[in-house]
């Protein structure tokens, strides 16, 4: 009987010193999930035929539309910037760049040589996140003497 009594005791003792040790909970704040990445840009001229030349214009200015399509878009909008050059690689002045935060946005391209094509460059870029950018190639001809 003392086998007993030692083993209930050794019993109570063990389970008094393994509720002593157990770990206590630090006061410690639940992770920071990082903010979300933004989507890719993505971008569509309607209407215009990209990497060619085969745009035309009734004089010498154009308007094109610029529809951004990215899912969600981005949260502070976008810069659109237009290059153009004549066919001898000389800037055309066009109007300067600005914001839209629009999901659809009326760009008018200006000062088209005459009988000329002109080359191109829209680019599209998030304000957020500036490495986010689209460009988009094409040649207009304007067709009035």
């Amino acid at each position: 009987m003392p086998y007993k009594q030692l083993l209930l005791v050794f019993f109570c003792a063990f389970t008094v010193m393994a509720a002593g040790c157990k770990k206590k909970k630090k006061d410690v704040p639940d992770p920071v999930t990082p903010p979300a990445q933004e989507a890719d840009l993505v971008v569509a001229i309607p209407n215009i035929y990209l990497n060619e030349d085969r745009n035309a214009a009734q004089g010498s200015t154009l308007g094109i539309k610029v529809n951004i399509t990215s899912t969600p878009p981005p949260p502070s909008g976008v810069t659109i910037t237009v290059t153009a050059l004549d066919p001898a690689g000389l800037p055309i002045a066009q109007n300067p760049a600005f914001d839209s935060s629009t999901p659809s946005t009326d760009v008018t391209l200006i000062n088209l040589p005459s009988l000329k094509v002109a080359s191109i460059l829209v680019t599209v870029t998030s304000k957020t996140k500036p490495s986010n950018s689209q460009q988009f190639r094409f040649g207009v001809l304007n067709k009035t003497p």
